[in-house]
């Protein structure tokens, strides 16, 4: 029983809550600068200093106390789940802590409702969802029909992979390893059932929510804003998890080979622009649904998702290749932080859905397939890093021009999904 006197918190209550709260903001995806600031703030209006540290695999807070610090650490699985929902929860209870909304008795049972708290919707429902935006992303880039179909299929047994083990965080790598050579033995086979199709891009398309693109994207924001030790395993987490899924793929190539040759490279017409944006706009809808995003946030995610896409088609035709990643994530920060500044909304309800368009997975996944002997022979994983640095530069622009409405202790910089939740 939370014990309080006089208005003051139990010392020892409020710091294991902090570190609970920490625990749950780092598992609902939010970069360690977000983090540490809004534990330290909700630790600030309940009239205690306390100190925040954050890596990809641990939390730690040392609160000072009239009995001298109290250190509480707590090593953490990374879940590579998006839960919007969640995460907007979290951070509003974060601010009704530091608004001196809410007291630690109310706080504790908020926070454990929260984390106990399931998807919004039903797993038959994530499942399809996970298969209908496979194929909106194979059509995204530069897939038909056919790679549509393929990457639908590819997306149902990645979803069932990735959703159905989520309670398991010990097998993450495991099964991006087995989703990867499962998808791509789908994918091959389905070469000698249907019309020729360009396998790389179905592939992708069903593959593309364990590409781990979000995880270097946001591991090089957190380099760049100077959270280097948060930023750096991050980052190589990101990059071992693009392995894992290159040994998935390499290792179904080999398989397939002692039946026969790879299926040669074949480039597909794409669907005309029109049809790709409806379809590109139907997989925003089945991406809310992956992201557990709350149900009233649906046209949001599909806003960012079509505001996303369409910036970087028409800042293609203007700039290319080069320029092209860094104006995208420019105008879709800005747009989520103006978002974010309304009651009740989180810049990355628009941001996170949006950068999925634009991070370079699928040039990481080319480069993959072209150790293959198959795919683009120009990929270059190098050429990962390239895009992700453009996306950081693009949300760090964003921040200058639209600050987030919440300012960090001291003047320190701020992730540009650190809006109001």
């Amino acid at each position: 029983m939370t014990r309080e006197r006089d208005g003051a918190v139990d010392e020892e209550e409020a710091s294991a809550f902090l570190l609970d709260l920490a625990k749950a903001l780092h598992l609902a995806y939010q970069p360690s600068l977000l983090v540490e600031t809004r534990v330290r703030r909700a630790a600030k209006a309940w009239g205690l200093d306390v100190e925040v540290f954050t890596l990809q695999s641990l939390a730690m807070t040392q609160v000072m106390s009239s009995r001298g610090p109290h250190v509480a650490f707590e090593r953490l699985p990374f879940n590579p789940h998006w839960n919007l929902g969640r995460a907007a929860a979290l951070l509003r209870l974060a601010d009704a802590i530091a608004e001196g909304r809410m007291r630690l008795p109310e706080a504790r049972p908020e926070l454990d409702r929260i984390v106990a708290t399931h998807a919004p919707y039903p797993e038959w429902l994530v499942f399809a969802a996970y298969g209908v935006y496979g194929a909106a992303v194979a059509a995204r880039v530069g897939g038909a029909w056919w790679e549509m179909l393929v990457a639908f299929f590819v997306g149902l047994i990645a979803g069932l992979i990735h959703f159905g083990t989520l309670n398991s965080h010990r097998v993450d790598l495991q099964k991006s390893f087995l989703a990867a050579f499962l998808g791509a033995l789908v994918a091959l086979g389905l070469t000698l059932l249907l019309p020729p199709f360009n396998a790389v891009r179905a592939l992708f398309g069903g593959v593309t929510l364990l590409v781990p693109a979000m995880v270097v994207t946001l591991g090089s924001l957190e380099l760049a804003l100077g959270a280097v030790e948060a930023g750096l395993p991050r980052l190589m987490y990101g990059l071992l998890r693009f392995l894992m899924l290159g040994v998935g793929i390499a290792a179904a190539g080999t398989l397939w080979r002692f039946g026969g040759p790879l299926p040669p490279h074949f480039e597909q017409h794409a669907l005309p622009p029109l049809l790709t944006f409806f379809v590109v706009a139907v997989g925003g809808g089945a991406l809310s649904v992956c992201m557990s995003g709350r149900p009233r946030d649906v046209a949001w995610i599909v806003g960012g998702v079509l505001l996303a896409y369409g910036t970087q088609v028409l800042t293609k035709m203007l700039l290319g290749d080069r320029g092209s990643p860094l104006l995208s994530a420019f105008v879709l920060g800005v747009a989520g932080l103006l978002y974010g500044r309304g009651r009740d909304r989180m810049p990355m309800t628009v941001i996170m859905p949006g950068m999925l368009q634009l991070t370079p997975g699928f040039i990481g996944t080319e480069a993959i397939v072209a150790l293959l002997g198959a795919g683009a022979e120009d990929a270059r994983l190098f050429n990962v890093l390239l895009v992700a640095l453009q996306l950081v530069l693009g949300l760090v622009f964003a921040t200058v021009v639209v600050p987030p409405r919440d300012l960090v202790d001291r003047g320190s910089p701020v992730p540009p999904s650190a809006g109001h939740a």
